[in-house]
């Protein structure tokens, strides 16, 4: 008669179709290992939210003693460009040169001390580098003053013993990499008709913009050598995406109001609305990963109108791959904050839009719809599609007719500049294809566009893997930040040949940089505590705990028996092969606890009994041995009431301590 259980006994067998292995996954005990693996990090959150509520302060905020003096450094520079833009610029030469010569000799004393000051300036003045260019002489001028500057006392730090030349963080050689190959693509250029005069009297400032980006990365990881440093540096970064935000504003009340949008577009420090808008994004989503790890911070509440001002800035720049790339960015930031997080806010957004439709702003919706249009062309293809968009297919497909000439090595620098009459069905004025991606690939060739997107993605694996830190709430925002800040990047690139000069580029090589460089000493922090654990003995290798888990395992109470006995019960359920018995399973498990049952039982036993009387003090002894602590003598029989529940052949073996 066939049965009607629906759990059918696992002692039949398994089903047709079924594996063996599944049955040993409802025996019991089955999903322990799980079990504990949730426990562990419940505790591990709760016991790391009880150490930060008692923190002043922002948990995990670098030290104030090292911020201080560089930003009181900053804060003149920053003051003198804030007169500027309230007055309208114009300054005499005699007003300004005096104060640039005096700023700069006391940023060059300072690097025989310490690099971190010509590091702060860089990062806050490169954004504005093609606003403040600060001409010195022909060919040198502020940006290449603060690299040289840097560079030099990078290369003085090199005689430290802390700072190696062969000590590079992980994923260094991605960046080097990827620097020599495209620097080649100089030489590629020559090979073309022209192409020598093109980059000598063209295009040289082109290419040393360019290669100043790898020579920065540089500098930075010789200037970024511990994690204090790192945090500091994401703390100018955030100074300078601040800044940058700021000083777009009154353009954005000058141009407001216009007759039309192109108009209305502002350009910013950049002085290119996709530029600026990309920049914008990009750099706005590592203040926004703070925010939304110390969200519980009421302090933290204090930078929404600055998100408001930032997002009316966005917006005025009219680019909808900025606007593409924000909202991408976005959402990387709340899932990585959790996906509860993000869910929550994604339905209060919704729902505030779906009542007040009014709060989104016309413009945006305009530029939006602008993507088609029914006078922009003859063809059928511009019959769909604007101006703009139409252009951009065209100069898409002269690049992938260059990729697929020369797929190796590609035109060479600003070839596509040089050689787009030859491959665009109609005249365009652009001088790149408007795509970071087909740049790469059709003038440096296929391997550095594999290089780039390599690295892209190595940067987001890096925010995630710090998105998920517990005992330090400052590295996981600048995961949030970063593996955000990075697929924005990576979005923006896709619209636009955007990440081709420091000052669009600046802030993504730090973040990689910080990132890369927390990672890097918190693995040799790792190998310190493996090695004081000694868990690189051959016969106990054991998972050693994560960096998170250190402090929670340090505090924990030693050998448990409820601890042992689920212990033992997840190392036999990760060791049991799939064909062995549910009574063979069950027995090997209680075979286990009971084992490290008797070994604790023992111990304490030999611990309670009396010491032996010395013959010289009979007296004394007598009198202790007939007293007895009470404390003592209930224990011993709860012991032994618990060793009289083992299994019997255990129970033999544990009359006897073990010697």
């Amino acid at each position: 008669m066939a049965s009607i259980n629906p759990f059918p006994d696992d002692s039949a067998g398994p089903l047709p179709g079924q594996d063996s292995g599944s049955l040993a996954a409802k025996a019991r005990g089955a999903g322990a290992r799980d079990r504990v693996v949730r426990r562990r990090s419940r505790a591990n959150k709760a016991q790391a939210r009880g150490l930060f509520k008692n923190q002043p302060g922002f948990p995990g905020f670098p030290d104030y003693d090292g911020l201080k003096p560089i930003l009181g450094f900053i804060c003149i520079p920053a003051f003198l460009v804030l007169a500027i833009t309230i007055t309208g610029g114009h300054w005499p030469r005699a007003v300004l040169y005096p104060i640039a010569i005096c700023l700069g000799a006391f940023v060059a004393l300072s690097t025989f001390r310490t690099l971190e000051l010509v590091l702060a300036c860089l990062l806050i003045y490169l954004p504005f580098s093609k606003v403040f260019v600060v001409p010195l002489a022909p060919g040198i001028n502020g940006t290449n003053m603060l690299i040289l500057l840097a560079l030099f006392a990078a290369l003085l730090r090199l005689g430290d013993r802390q700072f190696k030349l062969n000590d590079w963080p992980q994923g260094t050689t991605l960046v080097f990499l990827f620097g020599i190959l495209t620097s080649l693509s100089a030489v590629t250029i020559t090979l073309e008709p022209g192409g020598r005069n093109f980059l000598l009297y063209h295009e040289f400032w082109s290419y040393k913009a360019w290669v100043d980006q790898f020579i920065f990365y540089f500098v930075l990881l010789m200037a970024i050598r511990d994690t204090q440093t790192a945090k500091r540096c994401v703390v100018y970064v955030v100074i300078g995406a601040v800044l940058v935000v700021l000083y777009a504003v009154p353009e954005m009340f000058e141009k407001m109001g216009r007759s039309s949008i192109d108009k209305s577009r502002i350009g910013g420090p950049h002085l290119q609305s996709n530029n600026f808008g990309g920049f914008v994004a990009y750099t706005a989503l590592p203040l926004i990963g703070m925010f939304v790890v110390y969200i519980k911070d009421i302090r933290t509440w204090v930078l929404t109108p600055y998100f408001l001002l930032t997002a009316k800035v966005l917006i005025t720049t009219f680019s909808r791959g900025a606007y593409v790339a924000m909202f991408v960015g976005g959402l990387l930031a709340g899932w990585y904050k959790g996906r509860g997080f993000l869910m929550m806010w994604l339905s209060l957004l919704f729902c505030t839009l779906l009542i007040f439709p009014s709060l989104i702003p016309d413009s945006m919706v305009i530029r939006m719809e602008s993507v088609t249009s029914e006078d922009a062309g003859s063809s059928p293809t511009e019959e769909r599609l604007d101006k703009s968009s139409s252009t951009r297919l065209v100069l898409w497909g002269a690049a992938m007719e260059m990729i697929s000439e020369d797929p190796i090595w590609g035109k060479g620098f600003k070839g596509y500049q040089l050689l787009k009459a030859d491959y665009t069905e109609t005249a365009v004025s652009e001088s790149d294809p408007h795509s970071m991606y087909l740049y790469i690939a059709s003038q440096m060739g296929i391997p550095s566009l594999i290089l780039f997107v390599l690295i892209l993605a190595y940067s987001f694996y890096l925010g995630r893997l710090h998105s998920q830190c517990n005992d330090d709430l400052f590295i996981r925002a600048i995961g949030v930040g970063g593996a955000a800040a990075t697929g924005c990047f990576a979005v923006v690139c896709i619209f636009g040949s955007r990440a081709v000069s420091l000052n669009f580029s600046v802030y993504f090589f730090t973040l990689l940089a910080v990132m890369q460089v927390i990672k890097f000493e918190r693995d040799k922090q790792r190998k310190v505590l493996k090695h004081q654990n000694g868990r690189h003995h051959r016969d106990n290798r054991q998972a050693l705990p994560n960096i998170d888990q250190q402090a929670s395992l340090i505090h924990k109470p030693a050998e448990s028996p409820k601890r042992l006995r689920r212990q033992a019960n997840t190392q036999y359920l990760s060791k049991s092969s799939n064909g062995s018995s549910r009574r063979g399973r069950r027995t090997a498990q209680r075979g286990a606890a009971a084992y490290q049952e008797r070994q604790l039982l023992a111990a304490k036993a030999a611990q309670a009994q009396p010491v032996p009387p010395d013959s010289s003090d009979s007296a004394s002894s007598d009198k202790t041995s007939t007293q007895q602590d009470p404390a003592s003598t209930l224990a011993l029989k709860r012991d032994e009431k618990r060793l009289r529940k083992l299994p019997g052949a255990y129970r033999r073996h544990s009359a006897k301590p073990d010697s």
